[in-house]
């Protein structure tokens, strides 16, 4: 799934990053939309490398520790860093938003809004404020390095020396995708298990129609949340065999990073996908990953039910990987109902049963009964 970005060695240069999506790639390499630096210049350019580094590309520069090292531009006396840049070297995905002059970045939501030429940004839900501009110079965006502890401190580890910005890896191996080995996963530990006294175990009504069950389904223009309203669900009684094959129905449907609305886009990524479904039985989640694993009862692996919310970090060589970065729906079996890019493009059932799942599980939350 989440495909590892390569950064193959090549001269300095600026690259111009093509529109992206999120909770992996798109049947390509991960692009981006992002505003991009142009003539970004690696210090040191145009002498030969020491022998303990090499340049990649777009201006990136691997040290032999494996750090990750991002020149420093200075702009108005601040310190800054090119946006695509860290996007980039956190193998985070972006999409820019033109007309709003705002730059959207996270793993498979957009857990960050960046707005060019403000102090203003929000993450994981909530506004925040800077003490420098995010600067947009000709089609770059530039962070200020001020900024990074309040937005990304809790996704890397890093140091800032002299005209750099020093990314360090995270510990351990990287699983690729869902179908990388891990011999290591395979322990009773980290398997998953299906409740027995799930009461919705046995009922398979997927593919019945939700109407048949007494389910009155709202219009879809209705049951969508705002980002801004920040709704908490209840536990509640519904259908769960009927929300389960109401949210089946739209298999297929393509998967797009920091998409809006599915009824204006027709496009889900990972949580518009479990908001838009849960909201047609009136249960109001909140717009991103990270918002919604605050919310409902902690469910162990052991003992999963059918509609339980599903939460993942995304492997990442220079992240910290204890951050939400992907939710599905759990439809019992060991499968899980999710937006996503990979191994298909768009909506699609996964078998959980693999390394990749259970390496990367982090909790599980039951905001329904």
């Amino acid at each position: 799934m989440w495909k590892r970005l390569k950064l193959a060695a090549i001269g300095s240069m600026a690259v111009v990053l093509a529109t992206t999506t999120a909770c992996g790639k798109d049947n390509a390499a991960p692009n981006h939309s992002a505003p991009t630096p142009n003539g970004v210049t690696q210090s040191g350019a145009g002498t030969a490398m020491p022998h303990s580094l090499s340049q990649a590309g777009n201006g990136i520069t691997k040290l032999g520790n494996d750090d990750a090292v991002l020149p420093i531009k200075m702009i108005n006396n601040v310190k800054y860093v090119a946006a695509n840049q860290l996007i980039q070297t956190l193998k985070f995905h972006s999409e820019w938003e033109a007309g709003a002059q705002k730059l959207l970045i996270g793993d498979n939501d957009a857990s960050f809004e960046l707005s060019a030429n403000s102090k203003k940004a929000m993450k994981d839900g909530a506004e925040i404020h800077v003490g420098e501009p995010f600067v947009k110079e000709g089609d770059a965006l530039y962070l200020p390095v001020s900024a990074i502890a309040d937005l990304f401190q809790d996704e890397m580890s890093y140091d800032v020396s002299g005209n750099q910005l020093n990314i360090h890896p995270s510990p351990g191996a990287q699983l690729e995708n869902e179908d990388s080995s891990d011999p290591s996963a395979d322990i009773p530990e980290l398997a998953f298990a299906d409740d027995p006294n799930d009461p919705f175990k046995d009922n398979t009504a997927h593919g019945a129609n939700p109407a048949s069950l007494g389910i009155q389904l709202k219009d879809d223009l209705q049951v969508w949340a705002s980002s801004e309203e920040k709704a908490i669900p209840v536990l509640k009684n519904i259908n769960i065999n009927a929300l389960i094959s109401k949210g089946e129905q739209y298999e297929g449907v393509k998967y797009k990073f920091g998409t809006g609305p599915y009824p204006q886009t027709g496009k889900f990524d990972c949580s518009t996908f479990t908001q838009y479904v849960y909201g047609k039985y009136s249960v109001k989640l909140p717009r991103l990953a990270r918002e919604q694993a605050a919310v409902g009862n902690l469910v162990s692996r052991k003992s999963l039910r059918k509609g339980d919310l599903m939460f993942f970090y995304v492997p990442g060589r220079f992240k910290t990987n204890k951050k939400v970065g992907h939710v599905g729906i759990y439809i019992g079996g060991k499968r899980m109902l999710h937006a996503s890019p990979e191994p298909k493009n768009g909506v699609q059932i996964s078998n959980i049963d693999k390394a990749y799942w259970k390496k990367t599980f982090l909790r599980a939350k039951r905001v329904v009964t």
